[in-house]
């Protein structure tokens, strides 16, 4: 395994750990699933799946957070995310997949910023109890990030 690689695990698992638990306002069961139960004037348990924490997320202007999986009440109708990579991470040119810019090989958002300061902006449309999204940072040779989609592999209950 080349020392990069070993190195981005360790930085993912240090910052996966470091989110979990935490108190960045969120709702977040860790679990991916939609466990949360939202109602009234936010009725959509969204969802956000921050592929093992490489990014540092942003969910309707909210405090940015590293955790694996956010999950957040919203209104029905389009919801802003952000997402800026973690130290040991890049943006990549399409991080964000299920929003409403992925039209089938990821989103790269609205990019503002450069290098490590570099933000991606998009929005997904929240619907219904439950939507989904997810966000990968990879290594900063441009690997690591999955090509199957997070949120089917995940058991969302919907």
């Amino acid at each position: 395994m080349k020392i990069a690689t070993v190195l981005g695990i360790i930085v993912g698992l240090t910052t996966l750990a470091a989110g979990c638990g935490g108190s960045s306002g969120y709702s977040s069961n860790g679990s991916g699933g939609g466990s949360q139960t939202c109602s009234g004037g936010t009725p959509a348990a969204l969802t956000v799946l921050n592929y093992l924490g490489w990014c540092s997320v942003s969910v309707a202007g909210g405090a940015p957070s590293g955790s694996a999986s956010i999950t957040e009440c919203v209104a029905d109708g389009s919801v802003a995310l952000a997402a800026t990579a973690l130290t040991g991470f890049e943006l990549g040119s399409a991080p964000w997949h299920d929003t409403a810019g992925d039209h089938g090989s990821g989103d790269p958002g609205t990019v503002t910023g450069t290098g490590q300061s570099a933000k991606s902006s998009t929005t997904v449309s929240a619907s219904g109890a439950a939507a989904c999204a997810w966000v990968c940072c990879p290594f900063t040779n441009g690997t690591g990030c999955p090509t199957t989609d997070q949120c089917q592999t995940q058991t969302m209950g919907y």
